[in-house]
């Protein structure tokens, strides 16, 4: 799940995006809303979650005054699709990071149009089974994890991508 990186008095802390849309103000917190565009007084920005192929993507609209800078550039065309660790900033006030990068969780496997194999025993993974999405946003190969297949903890790294499977956080933060 892709989320915020917000700077309070000493450090950072990530806020999840699990709203589809949210208002960014020279604030320091983003408001989940559910208004269309422009019905929300002083709205500097909105950040719109889409699906594109079962894959969440972000776009960020912003009005051309309103200064707005995604990696110090203007948002000329109104509209910026996000990538993992974009820079945002609001006006002389609020900065904030985008990061699709998301801790590794077991879930319940949510199937999918076509049979899905396990990245390390090939196995198929059935909907509903306990299972583990890398959580490289390049990546996001699917691992059995139970007691019986414990395919993503069994080994310290992801078999594709060489991420690690340590339940460590966050790999990356905007201190690095």
């Amino acid at each position: 799940m892709a989320h915020l990186w917000l700077q309070d008095t000493i450090s950072w802390r990530a806020q999840r995006l699990d709203a589809a849309q949210y208002e960014l103000a020279a604030s320091p917190t983003p408001q989940a809303v559910e208004a269309p565009m422009g019905t929300a007084c002083g709205e500097t920005a909105r950040l719109i979650r889409t699906d594109k192929s079962g894959m969440p993507a972000w776009a960020l609209i912003a009005s051309h005054n309103a200064g707005v800078r995604v990696n110090s550039r203007g948002v000329t065309a109104g509209l910026c699709v996000l990538s993992d660790r974009d820079e945002i900033r609001i006006g002389n006030g609020s900065q904030y990071f985008f990061s699709t990068e998301t801790p590794a969780t077991v879930v319940p496997f949510p199937g999918a149009d076509r049979t899905v194999y396990c990245g390390r025993c090939r196995e198929p993974i059935e909907a509903g089974a306990p299972a583990v999405r890398c959580p490289n946003p390049s990546c996001g190969i699917w691992y059995n994890e139970s007691a019986e297949l414990p395919c993503w903890t069994y080994s310290d790294k992801c078999s594709f991508c060489g991420y690690p499977t340590a339940d460590a956080g966050f790999s990356w933060t905007p201190e690095d």
